[in-house]
């Protein structure tokens, strides 16, 4: 019993269906040509590796399903199921308008898997049902502070409850006509004709049912795929090529060729300077608000969501599309844009300087969706073209430029902190040494962090280890420079410290800090600079399970361990600290409610190490989270985290409760 029996039927719908898709078509074509007057990156290489993603983070939805999140995860799990499921009816539908009996091979009442696929179909299309509900009750009554109501949401899922409920019916109504169809394995068509024959309804009434419903089912599919390229919910279509296209590099912020005659800007001052896959994150986001929960600016009270970050760049492209497609790829020849300007009005000075690029956001969003290096992106242009940037970062960069350092200390002073101890200088050798120990500028030059060097060493003494430190040759790496948008500054250290280097015979780089092991292991590489490089962590945990040094004492005392985001969620490191701290006697490990790859900032990264702030700052909510354990030690292995921890134990009165150690001070104690 079709609903197009009649040739006007079938042309009503057949129009219907030409219109959806091609708006659809439209819409998607101008959303692709948008994308490729961005900025281009290579994200085509490591295909096979790009296509287990697939599995793994969109069909098998790894990062929706996250513990933190499982309630919510499950449902849109199943939501997001359930439309896989459902598309070979779709299908099956609209074939049907044209064609009786239409499906797809072995799909049909006597294929292989017909029968199953009704019942799996129909169990799914019931979930998908029950999901929509608790997504509405969730929006309406719990309202979760991650979520913004809107009707675009409520819309969405008005519409997916329209399409489970239409299905629904015209089946149950077709198999009460009928008896048994080729429904006859859909329990949901059995259940809805016995309701239906039951209120003895009649078979014209049945008809006409199933009628109504077939049409207002497919007219909500048909206004959903057109809808959806304007929607929030593009990414039903645009998240399978997000995490076919996520970023498979190390932890590196993209290269800026400042020899490039023919660069015309630096860094983002419009939306088309982002690069396409920043764009199609924008395109993306979900507004799930994962993000924002995740951000230590957002929970420390800063003008920065990662989420509304996104909503407000995905309204400016928008605003800006017609722009961009009458304009083409030479929009430098055009008339301006008589709109907002990105960098400013879109997204706020403040916001851009209160990231900490800590990549929470990142590990958070369950489409990979990638904010750091579009914030450094927009930093660039702050400083280099407007030289608008926070008066701390004047000062900051007049003492890298200078002295080598943030802090401005003589360079001559790099070495001061090995007074009293046994530390070869490179400079003295004559033969080639297994390791450079790249001390850094918190090392060298901050008393707290100088008890870390000075552990480090003893550790490296007694186990025999073949090492020598670049003492006053070293400079500072350029972190600070690069993540707060100085590119020049960063490159011209980088340089200095890889022409160093390069004159040296060593085979590995130690360092104790996480900012320099990423900048070097990741970063150097872009400017010719290759080296293996470890953290002293993996050193120590190899020491120890060789046998080269001796835990012999015990610390019997309970620690719980702070996770540096450059060393956890930039870099993947996370069980040496912890295999070291396990394998001292006495000690008890004892985790914060998040850590690991849920670990929360110290506040130091991105540059915000210099920056003031306002209370709550992130450094004294971490200890705050500290201070729920029943630990009196919180070990870091970072030493600006050791800094900021130490800080926030001041600052928040909890001196005789907490103290804050570096695994190497602690191994250090279990030696002696």
């Amino acid at each position: 019993m079709s609903a197009t029996s009649t040739p006007l039927a079938k042309i009503i719908f057949l129009m219907m269906l030409l219109s959806s898709v091609g708006t659809f078509a439209f819409l998607i074509y101008r959303r692709v040509k948008v994308l490729s007057f961005a900025k281009p990156i290579n994200r085509f290489d490591r295909v096979g590796e790009r296509i287990k993603g697939i599995f793994v983070y969109y069909l098998g939805q790894k990062k929706i399903l996250d513990p933190k999140h499982i309630g919510p995860g499950i449902m849109h799990a199943f939501i997001f199921w359930g439309f896989l499921a459902v598309s070979i009816n779709t299908i099956h539908l609209i074939g049907r308008a044209f064609i009786e009996g239409f499906h797809l091979p072995l799909f049909g009442p006597e294929g292989i898997l017909g029968m199953p696929y009704i019942f799996i179909r129909d169990l799914f299309e019931v979930m998908v049902f029950v999901m929509v509900l608790v997504a509405a009750f969730r929006r309406i009554f719990i309202k979760p502070e991650r979520l913004t109501l809107s009707w675009d949401a409520a819309l969405i899922l008005t519409l997916i409850g329209t399409l489970m409920v239409t299905d629904f019916i015209a089946n149950g109504a077709e198999t009460a006509i009928h008896g048994k169809t080729a429904e006859a394995a859909s329990f949901m068509a059995t259940f809805m004709s016995h309701l239906f024959l039951g209120w003895q309804l009649s078979t014209a009434t049945l008809a006409t049912l199933h009628h109504v419903s077939w049409w207002v089912h497919m007219a909500a599919l048909l206004f959903f795929l057109a809808y959806l390229p304007i929607s929030k919910h593009f990414h039903v279509v645009t998240s399978i090529f997000n995490v076919f296209f996520r970023n498979l590099e190390p932890s590196a912020l993209p290269h800026l060729d400042l020899e490039d005659e023919n660069l015309e800007h630096f860094g983002a001052s419009q939306i088309e300077h982002l690069d396409w896959k920043d764009l199609l994150d924008v395109y993306t986001c979900t507004e799930c608000g994962r993000c924002q929960d995740a951000c230590p600016a957002y929970a420390s009270k800063k003008p920065l969501s990662p989420k509304r970050f996104n909503e407000h760049l995905r309204e400016h492209l928008f605003e800006k599309t017609d722009w961009l497609l009458k304009h083409g790829g030479q929009p430098e020849s055009a008339e301006a844009f008589d709109g907002p300007a990105l960098v400013g009005e879109v997204i706020q000075d403040e916001t851009i300087w209160a990231c900490t690029t800590c990549r929470a956001c990142e590990e958070a969003c369950p489409l990979l969706i990638e904010f750091v290096d579009r914030f450094v992106e927009m930093r660039r242009y702050l400083v280099l073209e407007e030289s608008r940037m926070p008066d701390e970062l004047v000062t900051i960069y007049k003492n890298l430029e200078n002295s080598g350092n943030p802090w401005g200390i003589a360079p001559d002073d790099r070495e001061n902190w090995t007074e009293g101890l046994d530390v070869p200088r490179i400079r003295d050798l004559s033969e080639p040494v297994e390791y450079v120990y790249f001390v850094g500028c918190a090392g060298a030059f901050d008393q707290q962090a100088q008890k870390t060097m000075q552990a480090m060493v003893k550790i490296l003494n007694a186990a025999g280890v073949n090492y020598a430190i670049l003492g006053k040759e070293e400079t500072c790496t350029g972190d600070p420079a690069r993540r707060s948008g100085n590119e020049y500054l960063y490159q011209m250290m980088a340089e200095q410290n890889i022409e160093t280097l390069n004159s040296k015979s060593f085979k590995k780089v130690i360092t104790s800090c996480p900012h320099c092991y990423n900048t070097i292991k990741n970063e150097y590489p872009q400017l010719g600079g290759n080296y293996e490089v470890v953290h002293h962590t993996e050193v120590i945990a190899d020491l120890i399970s060789e046998g080269k040094i001796k835990l012999t004492n015990a610390v019997n005392e309970t620690i719980t361990f702070h996770d540096s985001c450059y060393l956890g969620r930039h870099n993947n490191i996370y069980e040496p600290p912890r295999e070291i701290l396990e394998a001292i006697p006495g000690i008890k490990l004892e985790e914060m409610p998040r850590s690991r790859n849920k670990g929360f900032c110290c506040g130091a990264g991105g540059g915000r190490m210099w920056l003031e702030e306002n209370k709550p700052r992130v450094n004294q909510l971490r200890v705050d989270e500290a201070a729920t354990t029943n630990a009196k030690t919180v070990c870091t292995a970072c030493p600006f985290c050791s800094i900021m921890i130490s800080d926030g134990i001041k600052e928040t009165g909890r001196e005789e409760q907490l103290n804050t150690l570096d695994v190497a001070q602690v191994v250090v104690q279990a030696m002696e």
